[in-house]
């Protein structure tokens, strides 16, 4: 087989209408990708004029992407050719880029991408705000540990739902009005936190912020990539990657300090998040979409909107499973703090409070951004590795502290929880990159964060269980035993699999 075949190129016709070249221009991509040999296929319209479009895409070799195109249905697509570039795989890089992505060479004062990272680090500082806050709900209300695991698992609940259902969302709409719309709800939803008056209205709010949290990561992810002036799609990975973790790690940091010293705290740890998130919302509304990016109009039904699972190609299954477990493992350490360590650090920790708490909990999220950044070139296997190691050394570190209370090895723990949490997102992530061609990278992106949602929602409802009825010291043992084996199978298993080589056509 040939080297991997890429091919740009310019199309204007003449013959059909808007609403038929479109339909065509559907029908013709959704007819390429079910090709095993097409790697990519993505037809984009221009802003001016309207019958002229562009086509990014790349096959296997050269010759299956000539067989297509002298294939009946593409006669159409073969006349209206104006030219067409082709380029060398080592040249790929910088002649696949999409063309609304290259410098414009005219800034705005409203920066999209910078104002879309923005708004992405500022929804998700909302989802997480309440983390040191949930020990002052439960005196408030008299709750016991399940509620308050019942409460965190609503909100996660919430997100997985609009990951299942949600998920394409932005490629029939755009990303923008989605964006715009989990915005707007995380702010709603922040808002009625604020002047919660009990447990149900609160469930109600956190329940809309976890919908709005898939809407918000799913969407501005989408618009990094096509705001990108670089072109490459690598750096957009990397900022959406960065500005989750800050923004998580940002959101219990400054609920917990203001909870600490600031009266009234159930109300007045959300003034930040209210105030940014109504800046964010209007910045979004000052930011005009790519034309050339907006989605192909397609048809509509109730089957659109059902839950629907990708997997990549069979030989590539394996890896993929992989980066998904590790995501899982990553989101069940993170949301053990996320949800429990106010309670259990109590122990373990001579320091108390809403700031320590919201401290701990954003110091693992703002390492493991730190961590990211430094093992950048590590390959995703190695990462992968190393970090499900780390999460079963955090574990044994916690088990030994439930006796020891001692702050150097709780210090220690959360040192290798964000060691883990950064180097498992970072090598998940990287293969679902690896493994996805453009036109399935939603879907297999989608796939990945449900695999971490239900990570985040299962054992930790397990571990609310565990506490009610064995106390919180049985259900951690319980809950650190499971994790730290599962971790350590999974990293064996992940050596055993043969190292993953980036294709050619990865972005």
């Amino acid at each position: 087989m040939g080297d991997t075949y890429f091919r740009t190129t310019n199309y204007h016709f003449t013959d059909l209408d808007p609403q038929a070249q479109a339909a065509y221009l559907g029908s013709l991509a959704e007819q390429a990708r079910a090709n095993s040999a097409c790697l990519r296929f993505d037809v984009l319209r221009k802003d001016q004029p309207s019958t002229q479009w562009v086509l990014h895409e790349s096959w296997r070799d050269s010759q299956s992407c000539k067989d297509f195109h002298a294939s009946a249905p593409a006669q159409t697509l073969q006349k209206a050719r104006v030219e067409q570039n082709l380029n060398h795989p080592a040249q790929q890089a910088g002649a696949d880029k999409p063309a609304a992505a290259r410098p414009s060479g005219k800034k705005s004062k409203w920066d999209p991408y910078v104002w879309i990272s923005i708004a992405m680090c500022i929804g998700v500082m909302g989802t997480a705000l309440a983390s040191p806050l949930y020990p002052l709900y439960q005196d408030r209300w008299e709750l016991n540990a399940s509620h308050i695991t019942q409460l965190y698992v609503a909100y996660m609940a919430a997100g997985l739902t609009g990951l299942l259902f949600l998920g394409r969302l932005s490629d029939m709409k755009g990303f923008m009005p989605v964006l715009r719309t989990g915005l707007i709800l995380v702010t709603s939803g922040v808002t009625l936190s604020a002047f919660a008056w009990d447990v149900g209205s609160f469930l109600f709010s956190r329940i809309m912020i976890g919908m709005a949290s898939s809407m918000i990561v799913t969407s501005a992810s989408i618009g990094l990539g096509q705001f990108n002036r670089g072109g490459d799609v690598q750096r957009a990975a990397a900022t959406t990657s960065l500005m989750l973790a800050f923004g998580f790690g940002l959101g219990p940091v400054v609920g917990g300090l203001i909870a600490q010293w600031v009266p009234n705290p159930l109300f007045s740890s959300y003034i930040p998040s209210m105030a940014l998130g109504v800046l964010a919302i209007y910045a979004l509304f000052q930011i005009k979409p790519i034309a050339s990016k907006q989605p192909v109009p397609q048809k509509t039904s109730w089957r659109t909107w059902m839950p629907r699972l990708t997997l990549p190609a069979t030989h590539l299954r394996r890896p993929y499973l992989i980066g998904c477990l590790s995501a899982c493992c990553a989101f069940a350490m993170f949301s053990l703090f996320a949800s429990l360590a106010p309670s259990f650090m109590a122990q373990m920790v001579p320091w108390h409070g809403p700031a320590t708490s919201g401290f701990s909990i954003g110091i693992i999220l703002f390492l493991s951004s730190g961590f990211q950044l430094l093992i950048r070139r590590w390959p995703a296997k190695r990462s992968v590795i190393v970090g499900l190691l780390s999460f079963t050394l955090a574990c044994i570190a916690l088990l030994i502290n439930l006796w020891a209370s001692s702050s150097l090895l709780f210090i220690l723990c959360v040192l290798l929880t964000a060691f883990g949490h950064g180097l498992c997102m970072y090598g998940g992530m990287s293969i679902v990159q690896r493994v996805s061609p453009p036109h399935q990278r939603a879907g297999l992106t989608s796939t990945y964060l449900i695999t971490g949602y239900l990570g985040a929602i299962l054992p930790i409802l397990g571990l609310g269980w565990l506490a009610d009825h064995l106390g919180l010291d049985q259900g951690l043992m319980i809950f650190c035993s499971l994790i730290a084996t599962a971790a350590l199978i999974i990293s064996i298993i992940a050596y055993l699999t043969p190292v993953l080589h980036k294709p050619a056509t990865a972005a």
